[in-house]
């Protein structure tokens, strides 16, 4: 009989309890927050007690670890730390910390037990070997535990979520307190509403629209969390809530919001700051519109980010491009063609509008000599067929959809 089975089957067994009750100790001292839980204290030490009979059975039965039973209450453990949302890596470090306890109490035992000195490291070494090799395969079970219990739990959650989500923006969910309650997030106060989804074929959606949510938050000054919920796999809603105490305009697109670099394959559409419950309804409408109108966009005429404020008009007049197509071909004839040649001509004469009829606005913008950007206007007005003056606001917001849709509104 292995030394170590002949002095473990005599003692160990005899002090279960006191046993037990140090490693819980050492735990308690290492992991203070872990027990502070009634239920999961009691599922603590039903684990600690279960994890020690089955380590030594092994010991002192000469059997295999792998055979060893798992305690019910490691997996009760396991489940309802990952209900709690508590990262695994904690559940790691109580089986870490409860076998060093272990160890250390029965190392000790061999080594005042009078054996000589190689039979005392034959022990310490078959201790070892049994102690790490039970804690391998216990952890490797409760971290499969913990991981179908938080997914399930989060599925479970993001769906009740969404359920108030879609209630809400129905015009349903109950008192503001209720919402609140439900979603976890404020719904008081200055909200942004934005949307994110994913072109066909992106690798990693999922990963891709969390860290555009992540990045458009920094870019904005956002400290507190959005609400995220997910209507679809390729599909994020998000509302950034203000920041800031009391009163005040909320979180905003900014001047820079359209530059946020969105990861590849990712697009965004923003809303208007709004505020309360019904400006959590409006921001959510109006981001919702702004990606309806990218998505009938070309594919390269696309942004990353897409702002209210970049479409302007365009809201009001829907995302229907094939009916918006043909007022743009309309309102701007042979100017609408799809070449550089025609492009050029409608960006001069839109930075030329936009600067209130400014060559030299025009021509600062483009780089451009003034000479230069007064044959071009010229020359569109030419295509067109009549002076700019004609039909003015018409031929500004034809434009503005060119450069927003591209192709998609232009002849080909």
């Amino acid at each position: 009989m292995p030394p170590v089975t002949d002095l473990l089957a005599r003692a160990a067994r005899d002090d279960l309890g006191p046993l037990g009750a140090h490693v819980l100790t050492e735990i308690d001292a290492g992991l203070p927050e872990l027990g502070r839980d009634p239920r999961v204290r009691e599922l603590l030490v039903g684990t600690i007690e279960g994890s020690l009979d089955g380590a030594l059975a092994v010991l002192t039965g000469g059997g295999d670890a792998d055979d060893a039973p798992i305690p019910p209450s490691a997996s009760g453990l396991a489940r309802r730390l990952a209900q709690q949302g508590v990262p695994v890596t904690v559940l790691l470090r109580a089986y870490r910390l409860g076998q060093a306890a272990f160890q250390q109490v029965l190392i000790g035992r061999i080594a005042g037990s009078g054996l000589p000195d190689g039979e005392v490291a034959t022990a310490v070494r078959e201790l070892t070997a049994v102690a790490f090799g039970y804690v391998d395969r216990v952890s490797e079970e409760m971290v499969a535990v913990h991981q179908a219990e938080r997914d399930g739990w989060v599925r479970r959650r993001d769906a009740a979520r969404l359920a108030m989500v879609d209630a809400v923006l129905a015009g349903r969910g109950g008192s503001v307190a209720d919402v609140e309650a439900a979603l976890g997030h404020p719904v008081v106060g200055d909200h942004l509403a934005a949307v994110f989804w994913s072109a066909p074929g992106t690798t990693d959606p999922g990963r891709s629209l969390e860290r555009a949510v992540t990045a458009l938050g920094e870019a904005l000054g956002c400290t507190r969390p959005p609400l995220v919920v997910a209507p679809d796999g390729e599909t994020l809603w998000a509302w950034y809530a203000s920041s800031g105490p009391g009163p005040g305009p909320g979180p905003g697109p900014g001047p820079g919001a359209s530059a946020v670099p969105a990861p590849e394959g990712v697009l965004v559409a923003l809303g208007t700051p709004d505020r309360d419950l019904d400006g959590f309804r409006r921001s959510h409408r109006r981001a919702r519109q702004v990606q309806s109108v990218v998505t009938a966009a070309a594919p390269d005429a696309r942004r990353p980010v897409t702002t209210p404020a970049d479409l302007g008009p365009l809201l009001l007049l829907g995302a229907d491009a094939d009916l918006l197509g043909a007022w743009v071909r309309e309102t701007l004839g042979a100017l609408a063609a799809d070449d550089e040649q025609h492009e050029r001509l409608r960006d001069t004469v839109d930075a030329y509008l936009r600067g209130g009829n400014s060559l030299a606005a025009a021509a600062a913008e483009l780089h451009l000599h003034r000479n230069s950007v007064q044959y071009r206007v010229r020359r569109a007005e030419e295509v067109l067929g009549r002076p700019l003056a004609e039909g003015r606001v018409d031929v500004e917001v034809a434009l503005l959809a060119c450069r927003v849709l591209g192709s998609a509104v232009l002849h080909g």
